[in-house]
């Protein structure tokens, strides 16, 4: 195939090769991984690659070792550049382990000779813009390769930089966001060795893993082998079953599961619908955001059928169990529905338990969290795809194992030229999506739950009162009618014990719902959050360049994260009470 003669040419047409059947090997297969997203790195400088035929022949040991430890379907994410990453991409397509994406620093990077035939889709970085800002842009495409990346191979002298954004940079990157290394150094054809990150200190500096290095420290640095290397992997949950990232968009309703949206309506009212801005029709076409998005509807339907259902069970056996106190004690007004009394008594009795037990048989609260970590990540991943950024935490090992990373692996990098068109409308969408949008939505929840929370409270108080004036008014009944030698009425004992088995049982029906759906708690979090989040809206302004939307967006992730973990943390105490 003929070279582009300009970047256009090539975003406006994507080429494929026909990919090479993978090598047969003489050992046994090992379990299969999920597809696999490969980030690459490696010197261009000949002074530094060596010998190209020395590299490419560690490529294609790398490469085939990959293919048995387990990986069948991978793509490649490289900068193409001259030296290593072209050696790699022809290694890669000889192997015929899947697509390659490539991340070019600028917006008018030129192909290097026979490269576009390499390729099969690429994303164009403004790296003029980034200069201007005072930023590296080969720094900023190495966060790109590195974003949503399971596995980092390069070839590399074991050195520090001599500038930013080079091959250690990479490896630096990889390893505070808890990627394992394959490195090739140059000169040595078949010796591969695996860098562990987990094996590193949790306040690890560069410069001395770069020593370390020297005295190929164990466990931090092994050997490579197909075992080796199946199991860094698989460590980061490559090898898990992720069925929830299958799930169709709607979710089993139940004819109760309005209850809650009814009560929380009628205590806390209703909450504004926040008119943020609708994805870019050019974003709306890229198949990986569809892919994103699909998923994120099927999780969010989901988890919101899940918690209507479990927090609507909640609110219906508290209403039960206070219903229960009144039927139970109602024999004290009228003795003569004794029996009627305690029938009526019994079957709520039975009702609540068959609640109770179906939803700890289903494990609902769990569920329920699950589902809506689940459907949170994807809402994160969703926008951190558009914009090019990581949503793991540094420091963090095993970043892989949430089914969302498998759905951004799938949905691989955007296509086309982030130019200045693209990076206005796409940032707008993400801080709507992520910052401002956030904001109103945890504002909102902080009012409506920080009300029923207090108006709950309300009428516990009201209640409490209620006792406490009936037992004073039968007790001042009672005295009085003895000095002259009579009794009091007993409707009026009968109602001081109706007062006394109910509201205990309201006071105990508020503790519980506080408890299951921690509202005071979720109010109190959501007014700082928010806060927080309206600071982050504030600093981005209108016009904001890629750079200072990916710092803003990491900033606002990093917090969310903390809240959906306290969220999810707190699942085992919503199992719902029986109320009696």
């Amino acid at each position: 195939m003929s070279v582009a003669s300009s970047p256009s040419r090539a975003r406006s047409k994507v080429v494929k090769a026909a990919a090479a059947e993978p090598t047969p090997t003489a050992q046994p297969p090992r379990p299969r991984l999920h597809f696999t997203q490969v980030a690459f790195a490696g010197h261009n400088r000949p002074e530094d690659l060596g010998d190209p035929v020395a590299a490419l022949a560690s490529l294609r040991s790398a490469f085939a070792m990959l293919s048995e430890a387990g990986v069948s379907e991978a793509r490649l994410v490289t900068g193409l550049a001259p030296g290593a990453d072209l050696l790699a991409a022809r290694a890669w397509r000889d192997e015929g382990l899947g697509p390659i994406h490539a991340v070019f620093p600028f917006l008018d990077t030129p192909f290097e000779p026979g490269s576009e035939a390499l390729i099969e889709s690429a994303t164009w970085l403004d790296g003029r813009t980034s200069e201007s800002l005072g930023r590296n842009p080969h720094l900023s495409q190495t966060r790109w390769l590195i974003g949503a990346a399971d596995l980092l191979v390069v070839v590399w002298t074991g050195e520090h930089a001599r500038g930013a954004g080079g091959t250690a940079d990479a490896v630096r990157l990889a390893l505070e966001h808890g990627i394992p290394v394959l490195w090739a150094q140059p000169g040595e054809r078949t010796t591969l060795r695996i860098i562990r990150p987990e094996h590193l200190d949790e306040d690890f500096g560069f410069l001395e893993f770069l020593d370390e290095l020297q005295f190929a420290r164990e466990p931090l640095v092994r050997a490579a082998n197909p075992k080796a290397l199946h199991d860094a992997l698989a460590d980061l949950g490559l090898g898990d079953v992720h069925d929830e990232i299958d799930l169709p968009a709607s979710g089993r309703r139940e004819p109760h599961s309005n209850v809650y949206r009814l009560f929380r309506r009628w205590l806390g009212g209703r909450s504004t619908p926040f008119a943020g801005a609708q994805p870019p029709a050019d974003l709306l076409a890229q198949p990986g955001f569809a892919r994103l998005t699909e998923a994120y509807a099927a999780a969010d339907a989901r988890a919101s059928a899940l918690g209507s259902v479990h927090r609507s069970h909640q609110v219906i056996l508290l209403a039960v169990a206070i219903l229960m106190a009144f039927v139970g004690s109602a024999s004290a007004l009228w003795p003569e529905i004794k029996l009627a009394s305690v029938t009526a008594e019994l079957m709520l009795a039975v009702f609540a338990l068959l609640l109770w037990a179906d939803a700890e048989r289903g494990r609902r609260n769990e569920r329920w969290g699950h589902a809506r970590r689940l459907a949170e990540d994807l809402r994160r991943e969703r926008v951190a795809w558009a914009i090019g950024v990581s949503t793991v935490p540094h420091g963090i090992g095993l970043s892989s194992v949430k089914p969302a990373r498998h759905v951004r692996r799938l949905a691989g990098l955007p296509n086309g030229a982030f130019g200045a068109e693209r990076v206005g409308a796409w940032g707008a969408w993400a801080v709507d999506e992520l910052i401002a949008g956030q904001a109103h939505y945890h504002r909102g929840q902080s009012v409506i739950n920080g009300r029923i929370a207090h108006r709950v409270h309300q009428v516990e108080n009201a209640s409490l009162a209620i006792l406490l004036s009936g037992l004073l008014v039968y007790v001042a009944a009672a005295f009085g009618m003895s000095i002259l030698g009579a009794e009091a009425p007993h409707w009026l004992g009968g109602l001081v014990t109706v007062a006394g088995a109910i509201v205990p049982a309201i006071g105990a029906a508020g503790l519980a719902l506080e408890a299951t759906l921690s509202l005071g708690e979720q109010a109190q979090r959501s007014r700082v959050l928010a806060g927080r989040l309206d600071v982050l809206a504030r600093d981005i302004g209108p016009g904001a360049q890629l750079e200072e939307v990916q710092a803003a967006a990491k900033a606002a992730i990093r917090l969310q994260q903390a809240q959906e973990d306290h969220w999810t943390e707190g699942a085992v105490r919503r199992r719902l009470f029986r109320g009696g």
